[in-house]
């Protein structure tokens, strides 16, 4: 599968898609870390263990990637980071944001900007957005290096991007 027609592409764009069917709604749900992850190797089932051993959820799996959330940025991201060492080749993208949200999916912009994040993502990288890095760089665990301004499909302006590295 290519770069351009990753399942990545095809989480994004579904969230994207149902994003105009609730333009009218005045506010969304809640504010979640969105963590989006993509491997050929490992599965949803793969993941749950981890997710949830940080009080994350799989919201739902499409191809071979995986949209969950956490109430937290913190347990996103240490998440992200356990998931890496355990496996090694997923393509991980992050972001905090406000999502809409049904009894089986999210939605909206904060979704996509996830979903398109994570597609950056060289297999075995985690990449995030500023707001994510912003609400975890107190945390003296985790190092941010910039990885430039991205302009990224359905999404207007500019968004700063990170990649992680832990100790």
């Amino acid at each position: 599968m290519s770069r351009g027609e990753s399942s990545i592409d095809a989480v994004a764009a579904a969230a994207q898609d149902e994003a105009l069917d609730f333009a009218g709604m005045s506010s969304p749900d809640g504010a979640v870390t969105l963590l989006i992850a993509e491997s050929s190797e490992a599965g949803p089932e793969a993941l749950r263990e981890v997710i949830e051993r940080h009080d994350g959820q799989v919201v739902k799996s499409e191809g071979g990637a995986s949209m969950c959330s956490f109430a937290s940025a913190h347990a996103g991201l240490r998440s992200a980071i356990e998931l890496q060492e355990a496996l090694a080749s997923l393509r991980i993208g992050l972001h905090s944001g406000f999502v809409i949200a049904d009894a089986e999916d999210f939605y909206g912009r904060n979704v996509v900007l996830a979903a398109r994040i994570a597609d950056h993502a060289e297999p075995g990288e985690i990449l995030v957005s500023a707001a994510l890095r912003d609400y975890t760089s107190s945390d003296p665990s985790f190092e941010f290096e910039p990885r430039g301004e991205h302009h990224f499909k359905g999404l207007l302006g500019e968004h700063p991007v990170f990649s992680v590295s832990w100790s």
